[in-house]
């Protein structure tokens, strides 16, 4: 199976976010002389509850974000969707059963320059799927175009930034 395109989240970014929160309340109420059992039971608390808002956060509200898209034959494809904790969801769908293509271009365009693609989501087999072009790691363009020939050639026409991008 070859990997057409990957943004990849960096999963360490929520959890060291929770960390520095909780180290500075703990930090914060030492420094306020309050008591150090209370304060570190607070922060423990303070831990636990951002740790399921992570969770969730990443369960609930990537639900169609793509983590990577791979091809086993240029006619089937498995997209895996992005989370925070564990394996995303797997959705496994042949090019023919893709609809509700659409593109969104980027809201960051300076004066002059051409326009950056931003997303472009996609349904297949019923499930809402999105991919970010804001920094992917992998975009092969020829994999991706088995998609959805005539819709690609039409974005590769209408953003001339975008580019294949090696892993």
């Amino acid at each position: 199976m070859k990997t057409i395109f990957a943004d990849p989240t960096p999963r360490w970014v929520p959890f060291t976010a929770a960390a520095m929160i909780v180290v500075g309340v703990w930090v914060g109420g030492v420094w306020q002389d309050f008591n150090v059992a209370e304060t570190t039971r607070i922060a423990v608390g303070l831990a636990c509850i951002l740790f399921v808002l992570i969770f969730f956060q990443g369960r609930y509200y990537w639900k169609g974000q793509v983590d990577h898209i791979t091809a086993t034959d240029g006619e089937y494809f498995e997209a895996v969707t992005s989370i925070w904790v564990g394996r995303g969801k797997r959705v496994a769908f042949g090019a023919h059963e893709t609809r509700d293509w659409t593109a969104t271009p980027s809201s960051s365009r300076k004066p002059g320059e051409p326009q950056k693609l931003s997303t472009i989501s996609f349904t297949a087999k019923g499930q809402k799927l999105e991919m970010s072009f804001l920094n992917p790691t992998i975009v092969d363009l020829a994999g991706l175009s088995a998609l959805n020939p005539d819709y690609f050639a039409k974005v590769q026409a209408d953003y001339p930034t975008l580019v294949s991008v090696a892993g």
